[in-house]
């Protein structure tokens, strides 16, 4: 691990070197011009805390490259972001008060804080208040904010992550903002989480389409589950499975997030209500008791889900790619039990003269689906990524099966781009 930390810390760059983030005419982030697709992770003040940097490599090797920051003004926090930066990690950083300038003391502590972090090469987003429509976060005062910190850092955009409950009402914060996101946890299905009359897996993109009505021509990403709600109530059950936060991650990038940010602890050693893993129990034996349980359904939780991230980090070079132009996408062309709405939801990227093709089943049915091929494409079969197989292709069609909330990741070659 000492080896790794070194080689970590020769090839970043200096701390000197900020870091300029914009975004591609078709919303991708770009770091310094070149494409970059955050996979994040909310709490990390453990591994922030760890001063021999291994928890935050462990991190890195899930497949996470941004981490929420939140520990502006701790007195460790500039050595926090160091160690962050030298395990390869970006962060976004939750302003002081949220941003909602409503005095000229706030405005002093903003403007501080804004200029002694902006030129440090680990920063991304800078983010307002936590779901501030469901927090009643001054629309004012975080106007003033966001003008504020255009003025003094125009070179790392704000993210604005609110409650999907307030998803009628996304529009208040139009304008206030430069990537907006919500928060969507709807395991288990049960709890009837969202408010657009859709509590299954498939809401991704439903409240993509309800950012996208709200703010317009503007990046949207989402925040995932990683957690459960109750631990000790739904046990295992409470937790996506592997096949559903594949499901999940697959849609959102169908259907335009840039990001996507996970909201869950991967290391826990103290009490943390707020990601569920904590006991209610006063006597001190039973907390323990109950703490240890939900740990461990936590730990294998994440040792599940390692290879998903780990794929979700090699298959982002995949989402920074350009659409296909509409005559150039692979189609759906039947469905075998037809759908009654749409099924199979799938997008194009290409890469030079390489096609891939994200594809979904939005159904809890299993089905069948052929694809034809643009005009023109020679492809004699296409290779399933992270599958380790292939599909024949005929005639310029192909037809391979899903079954429910299945994802598969098509392509003309068998090299995931860098």
């Amino acid at each position: 691990m000492r080896t790794l930390l070194a080689a970590l810390l020769l090839a970043t760059p200096a701390l000197a070197d900020g870091t300029k983030v914009t975004f591609r005419d078709d919303h991708v982030v770009l770091v310094d011009n070149k494409p970059f697709f955050p996979i994040g992770l909310y709490y990390c003040y453990e591994e922030f805390e760890d001063p021999s940097g291994k928890l935050l490599a462990d991190l890195k090797d899930y497949g996470f490259n941004t981490l929420g920051f939140y520990r502006w003004g701790t007195k460790d926090w500039s050595k926090e972001m160091d160690r962050a930066h030298a395990a390869g990690h970006k962060v976004w950083i939750r302003g002081h008060n949220g941003f909602a300038i409503d005095n000229a003391d706030l405005e002093k502590a903003a403007r501080d804080q804004v200029r002694q972090t902006k030129d440090h090469p680990a920063l991304l987003f800078w983010e307002f208040q936590d779901e501030p429509i469901l927090n009643k976060v001054s629309v004012e005062g975080s106007r003033k904010g966001y003008e504020l910190i255009k003025k003094e850092d125009p070179d790392h955009p704000m993210l604005v992550v609110e409650w999907p409950g307030a998803a009628n009402r996304f529009e208040l914060w139009k304008g206030i903002g430069d990537v907006f996101a919500t928060d969507l946890y709807p395991i288990p299905r049960e709890r009837g989480y969202g408010r657009l009359n859709n509590h299954d897996i498939t809401q991704m993109r439903d409240y993509i389409a309800a950012l996208k009505k709200a703010h317009g021509d503007k990046p949207v990403m989402l925040v995932l589950q990683a957690w459960n709600w109750e631990p000790l109530n739904y046990g295992e059950k409470g937790y996506p499975t592997v096949r559903e936060s594949r499901f999940m991650a697959y849609q959102a990038v169908i259907h335009g997030a840039v990001g996507l940010h996970y909201y869950g602890q991967v290391h826990c050693t103290r009490s943390n209500s707020a990601s569920g893993l904590y006991s209610e129990a006063r006597d001190p034996a039973a907390n323990k008791a109950e703490f240890e349980k939900c740990v461990a359904l936590n730990t294998k939780f994440w040792a599940a889900h390692k290879p998903f991230f780990q794929e979700l980090a090699k298959a982002s070079p995949i989402f920074t790619l350009r659409d296909v132009k509409p005559e150039g996408r692979i189609t759906v062309v039947k469905q075998d039990p037809a759908p009654t709405g749409v099924a199979v939801e799938l997008r194009t990227k290409q890469a030079d003269k390489d096609l891939f093709v994200l594809a979904v089943n939005a159904s809890p049915k299993a089905r069948t689906a052929t694809f034809r091929l643009p005009p023109g494409n020679k492809a004699m079969e296409l290779h399933v990524l992270f599958e380790s197989r292939t599909v024949p292709v005929k005639d310029g069609e192909f037809t391979d099966r899903f079954e429910p909330y299945d994802a598969h990741v098509y392509a003309t070659t068998a090299a995931v781009p860098r």
